[in-house]
């Protein structure tokens, strides 16, 4: 598996520094003049769920997630303070770095409570296929998460252990008149298999302008394992996005959201959306407040 993170890392460099020599910076990237004009990057999940678009921006996110009384600990809550930045170094080709991020969690019973930081995650986002007059695109990536974060409760190790993730993805969005949807899908693999679980993950995405600047939004998100560590036994439990327990037994979690986001400026959007489990098994989500501010380019 050092390997196979060695190769990986290899190609996104080559591909990095090939693209700025060769083309030069873009900041603007699909959102320059005469591209794409409507831009409303999905709300929920945002480790996973990354909009096709090349951007650059900083968004800053809040989630507040509370965990179900069927879980060891009987319930309890996770707050995640976290920032994402995206650089768009052509029109096609985007500079990601979408996790990180400070967590405090607190149980009822069973495991302490506790904080520490989320793993990190960086890499590439590239735009296949793209008809801004039609506003239609899709795009692939690659993201490397190093075992960087200090997250754990009760001798659990939730993150910084391992050897962390390769996640591959394929995203893209299409939007007409007042609509837009957007889909993305992808394989979160584990490069310890034993140590922690790898995850395919799916996310669909649709808005509406209501009103000028305002688009309300629905969003399904799903979380399959297709490979459960050998670390704990804490049946039918993993994590979701917010952590990585390494569970013998992993389970399908399918999750929607409503909510709305409001652009303020040509260049600021804020959303806001209520997330819950859809399915009968919902891993640590109970609910889910997501909250994010985004300033874009």
């Amino acid at each position: 598996m050092k390997y196979l993170v060695q190769i990986n890392l290899m190609i996104l460099f080559y591909i990095f520094t090939n693209s700025v020599t060769a083309f030069g910076l873009n900041l603007e990237g699909s959102l320059k003049e005469g591209k794409f004009k409507r831009y409303v990057p999905p709300l929920a999940q945002p480790y996973f769920n990354e909009s096709p678009y090349i951007t650059t921006e900083a968004r800053l996110v809040y989630l507040y997630n509370e965990i179900p009384k069927g879980f060891a600990t009987g319930g309890g809550s996770i707050n995640i303070f976290a920032a994402q930045v995206r650089l768009a170094l052509t029109e096609r080709l985007g500079f990601i770095a979408t996790k990180d991020g400070y967590t405090i969690l607190h149980f009822d019973n069973v495991l302490p409570d506790s904080t520490g930081f989320e793993n990190i995650s960086f890499g590439l986002k590239y735009a296949l296929f793209q008809k801004p007059e039609e506003e239609k695109i899709i795009s692939i990536g690659i993201r490397y998460e190093p075992p960087t974060g200090s997250l754990s409760t009760g001798g659990i190790n939730l993150q910084g252990k391992g050897d962390g993730f390769l996640d591959y993805f394929l995203t893209g969005a299409k939007s007409k008149n007042k609509w837009g949807f957007q889909g993305s899908l992808g394989i979160q693999q584990a490069l310890d298999t034993d140590y922690n679980s790898s995850f395919f993950h799916w996310h669909a995405h649709l808005d509406y302008e209501m009103f000028k600047n305002l688009f309300p939004l629905i969003e399904l998100n799903g979380l399959t394992a297709v490979d459960d560590g050998n670390r704990t036994e804490i049946s039918d439990f993993e994590g979701n996005d917010a952590a990585n327990f390494g569970s013998t037994s992993s389970k399908h979690v399918v999750s929607g959201t409503a909510g709305f986001r409001y652009r303020f400026t040509k260049n600021t959007i804020l959303g806001l959306g209520y997330e819950t489990a859809l399915t009968e098994q919902k891993d640590l989500l109970e609910y889910r407040t997501n909250l994010d501010l985004a300033f874009h380019f």
